[in-house]
């Protein structure tokens, strides 16, 4: 295993955003035509929060809640974050410690990228398709 990964080496970018007052069902609409699990929440350019497929499923359809009448920010949570120079190792254990599958990546205090928990099964499934 490369115990110098770094987070950066794994991100995915361009990183997706939507209006803080855009509806649920416009996340929804988003997340799948650009196939991510996770946008981040912006309202007048600035990055203030995070949604999740898991917010939606679990605030808003098991609430049994119209997703054309809920907006992004009644359910958005704080982002979490890590500096892309950082070991992909750290960010396995904050991810599950936190319990979350998404993460934004950092580059000077910037979010540049995201890292999903399908990011760390590839990293972490390289050496096993290496031993094949």
């Amino acid at each position: 295993m490369d115990t110098l990964a770094e987070i950066g080496e794994f991100m995915s970018s361009p990183v997706m955003r939507i209006d803080s007052q855009a509806s649920i069902q416009d996340a929804a609409i988003l997340m799948e035509a650009n196939h991510v699990g996770s946008l981040i929440v912006e309202q007048y350019g600035e990055d203030i929060g995070i949604i999740s497929e898991r917010n939606i499923t679990r605030k808003v359809l098991a609430k049994g809640k119209n997703p054309e009448d809920v907006v992004v920010s009644d359910i958005m949570e704080t982002i979490p974050t890590m500096d892309r120079y950082l070991p992909i190792e750290d960010a396995n254990l904050f991810m599950n410690r936190k319990n979350i599958r998404h993460m934004a990546v950092t580059e000077e205090d910037k979010i540049v990228g995201m890292l999903s928990i399908k990011d760390l099964v590839s990293y972490y499934s390289r050496d096993f398709r290496m031993q094949e």
